[in-house]
This record gives structure tokens, C-alpha cells and sequence, in this order.
């Protein structure tokens, strides 16, 4: 009969980062994250999260990190050999106390994909992301086979975003030049000093640079100037694979960033940084910039991870050595050394982010396919 459920989802009852409840998958990955489950139980769902990634189509909508938040749900009724490995993740929520539920529907969602065993649909509505309960800061889950990730010592990667993720196109100096011709580098090296309080959180840049460019005879209002040349970013393509891919394999991708708080929030709302990366520590947020080590010991801890279980790079060697005695995994790199020399540097820690680059002999390596987020 129409309007009967033909459709159905095995999902907690907290909301995670596309505003709707979190599937079973989702759930029992944030308790192994949390360091919840014991070994048996982290065995058990790495088996069952493997048979899956064999048994069961891959959407196309992951391929760009889901950006269009869509979510799967399976036809009704579930085959006995899917809907047994169900029940004993269901088994695991329900063993660490995490409500769940099997909702069934007839209309999820805006269909987008189908397959044999499954649909892909965008919701109809979607509510607040809630705080997750199984104990620390997590970072949403990601498609992809999480054994390679249990096993390697790295289980994040933290990355810089100026000379990592975006470059100014031409450089700083060339975009000031108009304004100030051959006074440009001295002009900004001035500003980055006297912005230095800023990116810790104290005070406002704005006025600063104000003030600095009436000093040396500009009139165009600083609003402009700011636009021009502190938004003028060019975000690397190639990056933006890179930690698409590192999602993908279920690795937690971050952002570690020196910005005061106008450039912060450009970054954030503009460029989409936030959707991008799980979580984003921005200096001007955590009151401490790099290259202190305290920056670097609450953004592992922002993150819910042991100093020695983050990768961080960054252009700046002194950041480098900052997070390292922070007890930090670290290495450096920029845009300009290509993303080939990034992928042998993540590589040389166990993380393979490029096809057919494996890590170094002894560390584990990572495949590019996705799981489906069904239940």
C-alpha cells in the first residue's frame, strides 16, 4: 500500500555534524575514538566495518566529503546477513549506554542514489548538532576503512592554512604594492608586528591597520584594503583533495592557523573552512598563537587525542619545532615543494593520502574506498 515505510536507519539519538541523528556506524566509531570499547568490541566492529566496505555499494556523494550532507537508508526489508552485523553493533551502543533507534520511512528525503540494497537522500529537515556523549571532544566520523587507522600510531593530521592550504597569489608584497609600491614589505612587517596581540585574541586589528596606513599616507578606506589583500587567497586545489582523501580514510583532518579574528571568520564563512576540516583551532579563538607549545597542547586536546596521535605541518620550521615539543608528531611543507613531496612526508608517519604512494615498508597502508554512512 502506498505511504507504508519502505525504508529504514539503525541511529543514535544524538545529532552529529548534518544535523541528524548519527547512524549506527557513526556511533560505535565515536565510542572506538573515545577509547571506550574494549578490544574485542574494536575487533569485532573493524570486521564488521570491512565486510561492509565489500558487501555494500559506495554512493557517489562521498567522493567530495558528502558536501551536500546527504545521508543513506536501507530498503526494507535489510538482508539477514547486513541485518545480523546490524544487531551486534546495535549490541556495542547498548553495552556503553548509548540510546538508539531503527526509524522507518517511506519518504526520508529528497532520493539522489540508489542502489540494490539502499538509498542516498538530502533531509527534509534537519535539526541543532548536538554534543556528543561518549566522553571528549571527538571530531565527526568518516567514510572509509578505519583498521589501517587503529593500527598506525597518527590517527589525525593537523595542517596549517597560509603556505599549506592558500597562498596569496603573487605574495603579500605584491598584493600591497599598489597602495604603497617599494614601501609594501616595510609597511607590512610593521602591521604583522603590531599585529601580533591580535592574533592572540587581544584587541582589534582593524583600528591597527587603520592607523598604519594613515601613517604612511594612504587614503583608501581600510575596509578596502583589508579586502584586497588579506582575502586575497587562493585555496589549493590539490590540498583540499589531500584532506578529502585523509577523511575519507578515516583519518581526523584539522586546521591549525595563526589569524586575528576578521581573517578568522573569512576563513571560517567565506572560504568554508569549517565544513572542511573537523575541527578548526584558530589563535585568536584558543588565546595563544604559534609556534607556543600551549597553542599546540589545546588544540590536541580541542581534538580529543594524545599529543603523539597528531601529524601537524606547517610551512614555518619554527611551528614545527613548537608542536614537537609539544609532543606533537611534525614535519614541514609548503605549496611550493608540491603535493608529491607532502604525500612522502605523510607517508614517512604511516599516512598515505595520494594513490599509489604506500607508506614507508612497516607502516600501514590506506585504501581510497568509502563505506556507505547507511545505518
Amino acid at each position: 500500500m502506498t505511504g507504508e515505510p519502505r525504508y529504514l536507519r539503525v541511529q543514535a539519538g544524538y545529532r552529529g555534524r548534518l544535523r541528524v541523528e548519527v547512524g549506527v556506524f557513526v556511533a560505535v566509531d565515536h565510542l572506538r575514538r573515545a577509547g571506550r570499547l574494549t578490544d574485542a568490541e574494536t575487533a569485532l566492529y573493524l570486521d564488521i566495518d570491512d565486510w561492509f566496505q565489500e558487501h555494500l555499494p559506495n554512493p557517489g556523494f562521498y567522493a567530495d566529503g558528502n558536501t551536500i550532507g546527504a545521508v543513506t537508508w536501507f530498503k526494507d526489508p535489510v538482508p539477514n546477513e547486513m541485518g545480523t552485523r546490524v544487531g551486534e553493533l546495535r549490541a556495542i551502543l547498548s553495552a556503553h549506554g548509548v540510546p538508539h533507534e531503527v526509524a522507518r520511512s517511506a519518504d526520508p528525503g529528497t532520493v539522489i542514489y540508489r542502489d540494490e540494497f539502499q538509498v542516498g537522500v538530502v533531509p527534509y529537515v534537519r535539526g541543532e548538532q548536538d554534543p556528543l556523549p561518549v566522553g571528549g571532544p571527538l571530531r565527526p566520523t568518516t567514510a572509509g576503512s578505519k583498521r589501517a587507522v587503529e593500527a598506525s600510531r597518527v590517527g589525525h593530521v593537523l595542517l596549517d592554512a597560509d603556505g599549506v592550504m592558500q597562498r596569496i597569489p603573487g605574495g603579500w608584497y605584491a598584493a600591497m604594492e599598489p597602495y604603497l609600491g617599494d614601501r609594501a614589505r616595510e609597511f607590512l612587517h610593521k602591521t604583522w608586528k603590531d599585529e601580533r596581540p591580535m592574533l592572540a585574541g587581544q584587541g582589534d586589528y582593524l583600528p591597527v591597520l587603520a592607523a598604519a596606513l594613515s601613517e604612511y599616507g594612504v587614503a583608501v578606506p581600510v575596509q578596502d584594503v583589508y579586502a584586497d589583500v588579506w582575502h586575497r587567497i587562493e585555496v589549493s586545489a590539490e590540498s583540499v583533495a589531500v584532506v578529502r582523501a585523509l577523511r575519507r580514510n578515516g583519518y581526523g583532518v584539522h586546521l591549525a592557523t595563526n589569524q586575528e579574528r576578521y581573517r578568522a571568520a573569512y576563513l571560517r564563512d567565506v572560504l568554508g573552512y569549517d565544513a572542511l576540516f573537523d575541527v578548526s583551532c584558530y589563535s585568536c579563538e584558543l588565546g595563544l598563537a604559534k609556534p607556543a607549545p600551549a597553542f599546540f597542547a589545546e588544540a590536541v586536546r580541542r581534538i580529543g587525542a594524545e599529543p603523539p596521535a597528531v601529524l601537524f605541518i606547517d610551512d614555518s620550521a619554527g611551528n614545527v619545532e613548537g608542536a614537537r615539543a609539544a609532543g606533537l608528531a611534525a614535519g614541514q611543507w609548503s605549496l611550493e615543494q608540491g603535493h608529491d613531496a607532502l604525500a612522502r612526508l605523510l607517508a614517512r608517519h604511516g599516512v598515505a593520502a595520494l594513490p599509489g604512494l604506500a607508506p614507508l615498508p612497516g607502516a600501514p597502508n590506506t585504501t581510497f574506498r568509502e563505506r556507505s554512512a547507511t545505518f
